[in-house]
């Protein structure tokens, strides 16, 4: 076995790692402890794959069907698979005081999208202390807010919905997600730090920590786009939200507001919660979901979807052709060409699995095309928000949004190279997708 692992790939051993947490996972949730009456294997296996692709999908009600112990199994895939499922067993390689081989720094800069020069022990570290301080501040703000409103288990409430909201996992123990708490800006605001915190990427983290801590300008490129890009994206999906959806307008304005506000959050940081019920939005307003969706999150965070800096780098590109230039800029930086490939074979992928999936589903699902494509968009971008057909899915409906969830989490490119790229690594993912 440790044979076969060291012949293999970055790419490889990424989606093999994936591939394995998911499997042990199923296995898990399989056990009679797990749930409070029997569910096909099928469903285990659609709660795993979506727990460790922090996506969020659920073919049933995991406060209603699973136990404590099932729940705390869901939990521990959704940590692993929001900070990646090397991490944690690193850290305690260097809490040994032992160093990381290159095939393991090598796997991890593939996870995290990393740029070779990173110091990755000290960023470890870091990842991890971070990690465990926002979930423990959320579930103290959670814990108190639910107390207050007298929810019953409130503080295994707290505990579970602030990992989930870390990871931008938006699996939640209710059955409705966030839909009865529409009205608490307490929980919205605490949720919608939590995800940006894991959205927007650990790197931009450490270059705000540093330039605070040093008083220094210390944001790189790509922090700035990162930054830049999630504002853009926040803002005007907020906007575009409230203004085409009836439902937010009828609500008094400052919760319609909350809720569009919370809805763009959720989409672009591809958490996947829900303060009002997704399926009876106008066809607009989804549309705008499923843009937001897509784009994602960025770089080294929790999130799927394209990226933020990937889709920052085809928009330089596009400016760029359209201006003459033969150089691709972007807020005042040349973008080099590696990366504008990078983005663009990124994106294309991302469409050909998507369309891929869609057409699949319209053949195996006998429903509305729009919640078809929604459910696709959702689950390839790891998001989790659907329009309620998620539990009706056939069997072959389930085993393609499955198909679609592992691969957002994993990357489309990460499953292209692992399936055809040279035995040599030579490191475009971590170098290059980091735009």
């Amino acid at each position: 076995m440790g044979a076969f692992w060291r012949r293999r790939t970055s790419p490889q051993r990424l989606a093999l790692g994936f591939a394995a947490y998911a499997l042990i996972g199923a296995l898990l949730l399989m056990l009679p402890i797990s749930t409070h009456e029997r569910l096909g294997v099928l469903d285990h296996v659609f709660q795993s794959v979506s727990a460790v692709s922090t996506t969020g999908l659920t073919t049933v009600s995991v406060g209603d069907r699973y136990t404590l112990f099932g729940q705390v199994v869901l939990l521990m895939l959704i940590q692993v698979g929001g900070i990646g499922f090397m991490t944690l067993s690193s850290v305690l390689i260097l809490a040994r005081g032992r160093s990381l081989d290159e095939s393991r720094l090598g796997v991890l800069r593939a996870g995290f999208s990393m740029p070779h020069y990173f110091r990755m022990q000290d960023f470890l570290v870091q990842v991890v202390v971070f990690t465990l301080v926002c979930e423990m501040v959320g579930a103290g703000v959670l814990w108190w807010r639910l107390s207050a409103l007298g929810v019953e288990g409130a503080l295994w409430s707290a505990i579970f919905h602030s990992v989930s909201a870390f990871a931008t996992a938006g699996f939640s123990l209710n059955a409705t997600s966030m839909e009865a708490y529409a009205g608490d800006w307490v929980i919205n605001v605490t949720l919608g730090v939590l995800c940006y915190l894991g959205a927007i990427g650990f790197i931009v983290v450490q270059d705000v920590w540093y330039s605070v801590r040093l008083r220094e300008r210390m944001m790189t490129f790509t922090s700035k786009t990162i930054l830049w890009m999630t504002l853009v994206l926040f803002a005007g999906g907020t906007v575009l939200l409230y203004a085409l959806d009836p439902s937010l307008r009828a609500m008094p304005t400052g919760q319609g507001l909350m809720a569009a506000a919370f809805q763009a959050m959720s989409a672009s940081t591809t958490a996947g919660f829900n303060t009002v019920p997704i399926g009876a939005m106008a066809a607009p307003a989804l549309v705008v979901l499923m843009v937001l969706m897509l784009i994602g999150a960025s770089p080294s965070g929790t999130g799927g979807g394209l990226k933020t800096t990937g889709v920052s780098a085809i928009l330089g590109n596009l400016w760029s052709v359209l201006r003459g230039r033969a150089e691709v800029a972007w807020l005042g930086y040349e973008v080099p060409l590696a990366r504008v490939l990078v983005a663009f074979a990124t994106a294309s992928l991302y469409l050909l699995l998507l369309m891929g999936g869609v057409l699949l589903l319209t053949i195996t699902e006998k429903r509305d095309f729009l919640p078809v494509v929604f459910e696709a968009a959702s689950a390839i971008g790891t998001v989790g928000l659907s329009m309620g057909i998620t539990g009706e899915l056939s069997a072959a409906g389930k085993v393609i949004i499955i198909v679609l969830m592992f691969a957002g989490r994993v990357g489309p490119v990460t499953i292209g190279l692992a399936l055809v790229r040279p035995a040599k690594d030579r490191g475009l993912l971590a170098d290059d997708l980091a735009v």
